[in-house]
């Protein structure tokens, strides 16, 4: 089988794509895999990391922009188009999944004009515009919230599989992960994602809970972000270790960033973090309970309709941004006291996550592909 992905921007959209090529190598052996992306893209680095065959295409982005910058956003994606058509032609792929960013339209679009099956996965509760434009040109919309059905036309093509998680997400074992990060496998374990970028308020919030570390007896892995590790290092008295941005002061671990992701999840008894899909995706597929905090700085607000979703689900409590980050750690706290409400919330969590998602995509991939011969 020949598959062609694409996606890219950021990382919500190229670690789907990501995990599904790691289940399609694993369920049909021999399969050629190609990743579309651009050269500028998240995706130009990590994709040939992993040892997949890597291509680029231009494409710009119009929404949100300047009349001057759509509409050079517009001709890079014509010219996207043209790139793309080439690719595929060369490629001859039985089947292309676009995952998102404005890479995957000028892709799924070539491959229209080819009659080359497609599907697009929507990582969010609210599609990205891209996304809603190609829902038309493709046979299969794989979704991660019931909910999303609705945003669609023609909700026969839609199917609400959740995110793919990476199997490491998944088969991650707890003792490994105390072990990864010197932690104490008899103390309940508070995780904080503040991401790559971090952010102010869940870097304050980080320090309000981790005041209380000592006295209500838990751990903490902080997880600042590059741009707070010296604030909150500082503030909180440890001296980071030299040339690495990693510290420990009492019952809590600061690190900027963490790259085997796998591993701090599975020691989580409780998760701090943003309402990517991604994020929650790999949150529930673990069955953590969490306090989510949506980032007010995205398209569509959709980071606050994915945590509503889950909200509903009993899974998690939002604290919007705009209550601040006292709040953030007094909702923290607050679970931590009430030890049988945060079990309740494992259960939904565990309940709304969807760790097979990956296989089911392959699996429907496959069937789209047989219908090209």
């Amino acid at each position: 089988m020949r598959l062609v992905v694409s996606g890219g921007g950021t990382g919500g959209h190229i670690y789907p794509g990501l995990a599904v090529i790691e289940v399609l190598k694993e369920m049909v052996p021999g399969s050629r895999i190609l990743y579309v992306g651009t050269a500028e893209g998240m995706e130009a680095d990590i994709v040939p990391k992993q040892g997949i065959e890597f291509a680029r295409v231009r494409s710009g982005g119009i929404r949100g922009k300047s009349l001057v910058k759509a509409m050079a956003g517009a001709v890079r994606a014509a010219l996207g188009v043209k790139d793309a058509f080439g690719i595929l032609r060369d490629f001859r792929p039985d089947v292309v999944l676009g995952t998102g960013g404005y890479v995957s339209g000028p892709v799924i679009l070539a491959a229209w004009t080819q009659r080359i099956p497609c599907a697009i996965q929507e990582q969010n509760s609210v599609p990205g515009k891209t996304n809603l434009i190609l829902a038309g040109f493709v046979q299969r919309i794989f979704c991660a919230w019931e909910k999303t059905r609705t945003s669609f036309r023609g909700s026969s093509k839609v199917m609400v599989t959740g995110n793919p998680v990476r199997k490491a997400v998944i088969e991650a074992k707890r003792d490994d992960g105390y072990r990864r990060f010197g932690l104490d496998p008899g103390k309940t374990t508070v995780l904080l994602l503040g991401g790559s970028r971090g952010a102010m308020t869940l870097a304050e919030a980080g320090l309000k809970i981790a005041e209380r570390a000592d006295d209500l007896g838990f751990q903490m892995l902080f997880i600042t972000g590059n741009p707070y590790f010296d604030m909150v290092a500082e503030k909180l008295g440890c001296r980071p270790q030299e040339g690495i941005k990693n510290a420990k002061v009492g019952n809590v671990i600061v690190q900027a960033y963490v790259y085997d992701i796998e591993y701090a999840l599975a020691c989580a008894d409780l998760a701090v973090c943003r309402a990517g899909g991604m994020t929650l995706a790999e949150v529930t597929a673990r069955g953590i309970p969490a306090v989510v905090v949506p980032s007010p700085n995205v398209a569509g607000n959709h980071q606050e309709y994915n945590a509503r979703a889950l909200e509903e689900l009993g899974a998690c409590e939002v604290v919007t941004e705009a209550r601040g980050a006292g709040a953030v750690a007094e909702a923290c706290l607050d679970l931590l006291v009430d030890r049988a409400k945060m079990a309740r919330m494992a259960e939904a969590s565990k309940a709304a996550g969807r760790p097979h998602a990956a296989e089911t995509i392959v699996r429907e991939l496959i069937k789209l592909a047989r219908t090209r011969r």
